[in-house]
């Protein structure tokens, strides 16, 4: 069975600090020049600030291991057994996703809602592979990844152009379903750096995740570049 509805205009909510607006309307650009007016209904989403504001330690741990990427080492550097503050701008990036994921669940219809960072960079062709491959999602389906760096092989081929994930790194831009919100609220509290918490969730079958082939979505920067998140992994990669 296959998700039936096709979403005109998609609901899209935009992460993005107070203080960037430079990157808001990047973004805003971006995305008009892609997708026109009438694919998605964009909506800025005020991103916690983890320096400034107060995030409960219930919903976001200030401590994780590299356990879980060690097992799936797909940047090669992670070693088991090594423990990790997370730094304020992860709770922070975090907090923000969790805050979009709680939005989502209380959505009152079944469409999903298009989740970006505002790095987000939307291929040429973003709007008519998204549209092909929400005609192909399967019912049973949280997320469906349209960014990512692949952690571990897929384990299905669902369509073509789709594959079922396993363990996949960024949020940069994924669709989230209600009751995939609502799976991953019921997860909490996030134990690690959000990309990797909800491969977690993916990896060990609480939510079932999907990703369109090749992404549709890519980050403006390379990977840890001009971001305002700093990654409490770095040292462990670079040594």
């Amino acid at each position: 069975m296959k998700k039936t509805s096709i979403f005109k205009p998609l609901r899209c909510l935009v992460i993005n600090l107070e203080k960037r607006q430079d990157r808001w309307a990047g973004i805003n650009s971006r995305l008009h020049s892609v997708t026109g007016t009438d694919c998605l209904k964009v909506e800025r989403f005020t991103a916690t600030d983890g320096r400034i504001e107060d995030i409960p330690d219930n919903t976001i741990l200030r401590t994780w291991t590299t356990d879980r990427n060690a097992k799936y080492d797909g940047r090669k550097g992670y070693h088991a057994g090594v423990v990790l503050h997370m730094t304020p701008g992860e709770r922070g990036c975090a907090m923000s996703h969790v805050r979009a994921w709680r939005e989502v669940s209380q959505s009152n219809c079944l469409d999903p809602v298009l989740i970006l960072e505002d790095d987000a960079v939307l291929a040429k062709n973003f709007a008519s592979r998204l549209e092909l491959a929400c005609q192909r999602v399967p019912a049973t389906t949280d997320v469906l990844y349209l960014g990512y760096i692949q952690g571990a092989p897929w384990r299905r081929k669902v369509a073509a152009g789709l594959y079922e994930a396993e363990y996949l790194w960024t949020t940069v831009g994924y669709l989230l379903w209600p009751s995939g919100a609502r799976k991953l609220l019921s997860t909490l509290p996030v134990d690690e750096p959000i990309d990797n918490f909800m491969a977690w969730q993916t990896a060990t079958n609480q939510i079932q995740a999907l990703a369109v082939v090749p992404p549709i979505i890519d980050q403006e920067l390379e990977w840890d570049c001009g971001s305002d998140v700093p990654h409490s992994d770095d040292i462990v990669l670079e040594s």
